[in-house]
């Protein structure tokens, strides 16, 4: 082989080495990137919560690192903007932070919306019960330690995984949601719920942008309402708005009918009425 060969055959390991380099460079730090947010909306009281440091207010625009939590108070919400454009709003009494990782978000309690654009690859929000995993969506996903929780897709596709709970992810579809008291023994029915209903919440109303996925939100809407799916649509809410103060148990509904037989006597439905 000639030295000319030669010389050509490193310059081409060399470069692609390089470029490789550069890839790989590029990659880590979009990844630093996306550990830390932008505050991009205070409303009311809003505060970040270091490790070592007290809680302090936090600032329009600030920076909110790996390790730092986000806190509101009553009536009280907030907005984080990532580096990939990655959405998350806070609902009242909320704690939430992203100390595990670029993609992986911690919901202590409260609520949150989150919308992550397609492409910046998946996401995972976690709590104590279940983790949710995303991508390319928006989402709700509210949590209460004691009482009922809910995650409802808005648009995308994504799955929830309950701790204790050895059986497969529930696997959620646009406009659906699945509801579970503490300590759920099974995946929770998926209900498909009203998306209209959600678009007058706080979480998506009052705020000085609209959301990244609005037009495909207002879109599956009306695909709700000109092809509803089977069993109809159920309000998400329990009431007309959406508020974090409520209960996340939506409205029951009403018990179906059912017969038995009492010792001794003739079958009688579940109003006591003989049949």
């Amino acid at each position: 082989m000639t030295h000319r060969k030669k010389s050509l055959q490193i310059y081409i390991v060399t470069g692609f080495s390089g470029f490789a380099l550069i890839i790989g460079l590029t990659k880590f730090a979009i990844a630093a990137e996306n550990k830390e947010a932008r505050v991009t909306q205070v409303i009311r009281d809003v505060r970040l919560l270091g490790s070592n440091t007290a809680p302090r207010p936090a600032a329009l625009n600030e920076s909110v690192r790996e390790g730092t939590a986000v806190r509101t108070g009553d009536e009280s919400r907030a907005e984080l903007t990532f580096a990939d454009q990655t959405l998350a709003r806070l609902g009242a009494n909320t704690v939430f932070g992203f100390n595990e990782g670029a993609r992986t978000y911690n919901l202590g309690s409260g609520a949150i919306l989150m919308s992550a654009p397609k492409g910046s690859g998946a996401v995972k929000i976690m709590t104590s019960a279940a983790t949710a995993a995303l991508t390319g969506f928006t989402a709700i996903y509210e949590f209460h330690a004691n009482t009922w929780s809910k995650f409802i897709v808005l648009h995308g596709d994504g799955t929830i995984a309950f701790k204790n709970i050895s059986a497969a992810p529930c696997r959620l579809h646009t406009g659906q949601m699945v509801i579970w008291a503490p300590h759920p023994t099974r995946c929770p029915e998926v209900l498909n719920v009203d998306l209209s209903k959600l678009l007058q919440g706080k979480l998506v109303k009052g705020f000085n942008r609209p959301l990244p996925e609005l037009d495909l939100i207002l879109a599956d809407i009306e695909n709700q309402q000109t092809s509803p799916p089977s069993g109809g649509l159920i309000d998400p809410t329990s009431q007309d708005t959406i508020d974090q103060g409520i209960n996340a148990r939506p409205t029951p509904r009403p018990p179906r009918p059912s017969s038995t037989v009492p010792p001794g006597g003739s079958a009688k439905t579940s109003t006591g009425h003989r049949p």
